[in-house]
């Protein structure tokens, strides 16, 4: 049978040769200076607490006290510092599906993606999983959360609706989607979805881990 299938072929301008390089530059970038479990010093604990309403996941020393990013005897820039914050609910009150919603977000170089999962870790246990800040999102936030879209098998990834049930019929999965329609077509962004995650960040530091909820 002699096919007649046609191929769309698609042309590769220089503009988008240079938009690809730069993802995947990005993309290795973020791997390989994310830091993981295998990295926490002995002596930096992770203290997940609850504080007015968010929930926090901060650096910490033994006693629970926060790291800050200089150390006030020494004078010198703390290598591991930071803390992420969610919302359990939308402060907008949209439904967004049960997830939680980031809100506060200030970590040293590296470690960023390390406190996310965490935070979605928790969030997946407590809500219905974590989706970013709904209307600001830094680069390199949103550089996080594109590898989470593309890179981490680990990580499920759920579509949420806008504000206008442009998706779906019902209600429960509408979202605020300001954010995400900066990137374009608003549904295709990692910033559009919420994301899920099993718990083997926190299984891998359970002994240096401070659990106040």
């Amino acid at each position: 049978m002699k096919c007649t299938c046609r191929t769309t072929k698609v042309k590769l301008t220089e503009a988008i040769l240079k938009q690809m390089i730069v993802e995947e530059m990005n993309s290795d970038l973020l791997q390989e200076v994310a830091k993981g479990p295998q990295d926490l010093p002995e002596d930096v604990y992770v203290r997940v607490f609850e504080w007015l309403n968010r929930i926090i996941v901060m650096f910490t020393d033994k006693d629970g006290s926060q790291i800050f990013p200089v150390n006030a005897d020494t004078d010198e820039d703390n290598p591991v510092y930071g803390d992420v914050s969610f919302y359990e609910e939308d402060p907008d009150e949209r439904p967004c599906d049960g997830s939680s919603i980031i809100a506060v977000t200030e970590v040293a170089d590296g470690w960023g993606p390390f406190l996310y999962d965490i935070a979605m870790e928790v969030a997946t246990m407590r809500t219905n999983g974590l989706t970013s800040d709904r209307f600001v999102v830094s680069d390199e936030a949103a550089d996080v959360w594109d590898f989470y879209s593309e890179n981490r098998p680990d990580v499920k990834m759920h579509q949420l609706d806008n504000e206008y049930n442009d998706l779906t019929p019902q209600e429960d999965d509408n979202c605020g989607q300001s954010r995400a329609r900066k990137d374009g077509d608003w549904e295709k962004s990692p910033l559009s979805k919420r994301y899920t995650k099993k718990m083997t960040v926190l299984d891998q530091i359970r002994n240096q881990l401070i659990w106040e909820l």
